[in-house]
């Protein structure tokens, strides 16, 4: 299954991870805040300095202001979430684990951390018990990215082989958000998958027009679908494009063996 994952880094921020893409944008929140002590505010800097790190891919940097944030307050939960993230990105599971549980023990009703640790679960032990972390998350009435958190779950049902719940999920998160990419494209991969070819191109025109240049994923999925619907010409306009933008991509490699130079 091509996926595009979900990742929120959450401390005050929206976070993007497509399937096994990442990309990460932050909008945060003035530290200098009226009646937070010194303490405190030390403590969301240096968070937000490991978020901002993290973004640009500087694991090391991130890792030391995450600690450095944790010694300011150690009971800055954002600080355990962005320290497990960065563990999580550096494949220390044991270190991630502990983290963000320890984040979801200091902030039980966070979505944003119940989101992050679910999708942990999902990708490094079991996709089933990845599930009710984004059930508890979608629940609170106060998260403003319900949708992110049930395209992981859509993702995360899938893998676990139930593909009703993933469906499911998925069109819960478009009815959140019509036009996010992430769920259109989880969800025309899913419909294609099953044969169900008119409803996947239809999802895919959607995904189509949300984004201006899909990745290698999306352009392969969209070569699969042409390629099913007998639509020749679309199907060698999207491996045209996977050839000149991702040459030494493995989606090419695939895409090339199907419709030769």
């Amino acid at each position: 299954m091509q996926s595009i994952a979900l990742r929120l880094v959450p401390i005050f921020f929206v976070v993007w991870l497509v399937g096994c893409t990442t990309t990460t944008t932050t909008q945060q929140k003035p530290a200098d805040m009226p009646g937070k002590t010194d303490a405190t505010q030390r403590a969301q800097i240096h968070t937000e300095r490991a978020a901002e790190y993290y973004r640009l891919g500087s694991m090391s940097v991130a890792l030391e202001a995450a600690q450095q944030a944790i010694s300011a307050q150690s009971n800055h939960a954002p600080a355990h979430n962005m320290l497990a993230l960065v563990y999580m990105e550096l494949r220390e599971d044991s270190k991630a684990q502990a983290s963000f549980e320890q984040a979801i023990r200091l902030a039980p009703n966070e979505s944003d951390f119940l989101n992050n640790y679910g999708w942990f679960i999902c990708q490094r032990q079991n996709a089933q018990r990845s599930l009710p972390y984004f059930e508890q998350a979608v629940r609170n009435p106060l998260y403003t990215t319900p949708h992110r958190a049930l395209n992981n779950a859509g993702i995360c049902a899938r893998k676990a082989g139930d593909v009703k719940a993933a469906e499911v999920n998925l069109r819960a998160s478009l009815q959140r958000a019509p036009e996010f990419a992430a769920a259109l494209y989880e969800l025309a991969d899913l419909l294609y998958a099953q044969g169900r070819l008119k409803e996947a191109d239809g999802v895919f025109v959607r995904y189509s027009m949300s984004v201006r240049d899909p990745d290698a994923n999306g352009l392969l999925l969209g070569a699969r679908i042409a390629r099913a619907t007998g639509d020749r010409n679309a199907e060698a306009g999207y491996i045209s494009q996977l050839r000149r933008r991702f040459p030494d991509a493995p989606q090419t490699r695939e895409a090339n063996s199907a419709l030769p130079n």
